[in-house]
């Protein structure tokens, strides 16, 4: 609005009405900040606007803690877990490795198998690739196998899933606690909260323990103590670096003159026992914390197929010829792609 409109405006408007008078307060102040925006857009600068969500980046979002374990009915949270990635299971990649390899002794009974894969006969093929999976054929002889090389791309394809079925079989250890971590960060280690009946734990560890190494590999978290266990054998024996709470004539833990527990470090040998034990204490310990081991063991199987699978299975590169164009056909808001062959 014109300073000329305005003016019109005054002059028309009888100056005892009250009503008239509050009509131009809110004239004049319109015109008066239509004007201040029209010399602020003249000069380039306008006032600071705070709406949010335009012209400012947000503040960056609060750290994800994620759920990795249960421990009492209560979620345990490990807010580093996204920047450690997990990395194949070691005990699967060294099968093939060189230092492996060197000791395996092939039996003329598996070549023989080995030379069925590639029958023109399917129901032989199937036979062999059946009697490879016995428990008598090692893990190893077939990896060798496939070092080895010269063989058939059917050949390659059954002995991979020989070798997939072994590697998942693969026994795994147990010690039988159930544990959280300590929530002191000048003392850490995995707390032992409870020892379950009948297990190797219960005759060398004590409640209250806190279990700082095994084998000397450091423990900080359950998961840490679950991938170092279970990646073992039934059978193997391990030791373990302990923080043991001195107790008095009572059996009460002994304090320091800081409130704390007064410790002392014992190194005590444990002797595991299978991680199939464990399915009788299935609520108490998590599928997600125990399929870690698994998850790894997938993890170096698809090393294995990237290594040894034929080539005709391996996905074939990019083309870098040009692509026909792709149709889009528009479905409400959202547009759906359709190629040029029919279906």
């Amino acid at each position: 609005m014109s300073s000329m409109h305005v003016t019109r405006i005054l002059k028309q408007s009888p100056p005892t009405a009250p009503i008239g008078k509050m009509f131009v307060c809110v004239v004049v102040l319109t015109a008066s900040c239509h004007a201040f925006a029209q010399a602020q857009n003249m000069t380039g600068t306008r006032p600071e606007e705070k709406r949010q969500g335009v012209g400012k980046i947000p503040d960056p979002p609060a750290p994800v803690k994620v759920k990795i374990e249960a421990v009492g009915g209560q979620q345990l949270l490990r807010g580093d877990i996204m920047q450690s990635p997990m990395l194949p299971a070691p005990e699967v990649v060294r099968l093939w490795s060189e230092e492996v390899l060197a000791n395996v002794r092939i039996s003329a009974k598996v070549l023989s198998l080995v030379a069925d894969l590639d029958s023109h006969e399917f129901a032989q093929r199937q036979t062999a690739s059946a009697r490879l999976s016995d428990p008598t054929v090692t893990t190893e002889e077939v990896f060798a196998i496939l070092v080895r090389g010269n063989l058939s791309d059917e050949q390659r394809e059954r002995l991979l899933t020989v070798a997939r079925e072994k590697v998942l079989a693969i026994p795994r250890g147990a010690l039988g606690i159930r544990m959280q971590v300590n929530g002191n960060p000048e003392k850490p280690g995995v707390e032992v909260q409870m020892l379950l009946p009948d297990m190797p734990a219960a005759s060398v560890l004590k409640i209250g323990d806190r279990i700082e190494s095994i084998d000397g590999k450091p423990v900080k978290t359950s998961n840490d103590l679950v991938d170092i266990i279970q990646s073992k054998l039934p059978g193997d024996s391990v030791k373990l670096s302990v923080a043991r709470q001195q107790r008095d004539e009572r059996e009460k833990p002994k304090l320091d003159g800081k409130g704390g527990f007064v410790e002392e470090h014992v190194e005590v040998q444990v002797d595991l026992t299978s991680a199939t034990n464990l399915d009788k204490f299935e609520g108490q310990f998590p599928t997600s914390s125990r399929s870690m081991v698994l998850e790894r063991r997938l993890l170096a199987l698809r090393e294995a197929e990237e290594k040894f699978a034929p080539a005709t299975a391996k996905v074939p590169p990019i083309s870098t010829t040009a692509a026909k164009p792709v149709k889009k056909k528009t479905v409400g808001k959202q547009e759906a792609d359709m190629s040029d062959k029919a279906p």
